[in-house]
């Protein structure tokens, strides 16, 4: 009897991000579909490719995607392994499975579909998405771009210096600051290469999240046991300092630190958000500089 992939996803998970991940049965996957909590989740849910679902994937890496869709019905998609997409709806749950059996049977009829013919970025609604963040050494490059820019100049500055009589007072002005400034440089690519290991795998549905900084020394936390995180950010809108610094808090007294070399900002806000947008965390702002806090 042939076994496909089936995995669910829920109304707070984000796009690639499924759940009871495993080979099934026709039977045991028609069971999965009608056990799953359709009417519960249709309130405020809207109808799109990533929402509340059941995804089939066969041996082919062929998809069928059951959802929900407007007045009560469902919405099948069918993703082939061409990354052609099409659409059905079915008016309820019962001949939404029969479909599926005709899926399993290798006997799906796409004549009754509308095939999409906008096919960018349909795939990630389909494929499981893990969630690692790990450093990169483009991303450390491209935060720290403007000061490394910053800092030819101050090289620059030091070069003329030499080659040209500058007056002893200005010359001390410039070789102090740039000695700051090349200090803050390399404490900034000494952390990047300490952290070099560090592991965050985080998703927004789901209340686990592991970290770690290193391979070897990667614990699990939970969200729900957060009593508050503070954000640390440069001020001033022409600060060339991109770097950015989360200090998560926990209510037992422990805390993890990590920076946006890691997470991206805007990644690492979306795993605290609801299914309106709306955060659910106490995400507060640090009063000092994250220069201090890496």
């Amino acid at each position: 009897m042939s076994q496909f992939i089936s995995k669910l996803q829920h109304n707070t998970y984000e796009k690639g991000e499924f759940s009871d991940e495993k080979e099934r049965t026709l039977n045991e996957t028609i069971e999965f579909i009608k056990n799953f909590p359709w009417n519960g989740e249709r309130a405020l849910t809207d109808i799109q490719l990533t929402g509340p679902s059941v995804t089939i994937q066969d041996e082919n890496i062929n998809y069928l995607k059951l959802g929900l869709y407007f007045n009560g019905k469902f919405c099948l998609y069918y993703l082939d392994n061409d990354n052609h997409l099409y659409e059905y709806h079915a008016p309820e749950i019962d001949s939404a499975c029969a479909l599926v059996v005709d899926f399993f049977n290798r006997q799906l009829d796409l004549q009754i579909f509308d095939r999409h013919f906008f096919n960018i970025g349909n795939k990630g609604h389909f494929l499981t998405n893990h969630f690692e963040y790990r450093e990169r050494f483009w991303r450390i490059l491209m935060i720290n771009g403007l000061l490394l820019f910053y800092g030819v100049f101050f090289l620059i500055a030091d070069v003329t210096m030499f080659v040209k009589n500058t007056p002893i007072f200005i010359g001390l002005v410039i070789i102090i600051f740039s000695v700051i400034y090349y200090l803050l440089l390399a404490k900034i690519f000494y952390k990047a290469i300490v952290n070099r290991n560090n592991y965050l795998q985080i998703s927004k549905g789901n209340d686990f999240f592991s970290f770690g900084y290193n391979e070897q020394a990667i614990k699990a936390y939970k969200k729900s046991e957060i009593s508050e995180v503070v954000h640390y950010i440069s001020r001033g809108s022409k600060n060339p300092n991109l770097i950015e610094v989360y200090e998560i808090n926990f209510k037992d007294g422990s805390t993890i630190k990590f920076s946006n070399m890691l997470i991206p900002s805007s990644a690492f806000y979306s795993k605290f958000t609801d299914k309106m947008g709306n955060s659910y965390m106490q995400i507060i702002n640090g009063k000092k500089s994250p220069l201090k806090m890496l």
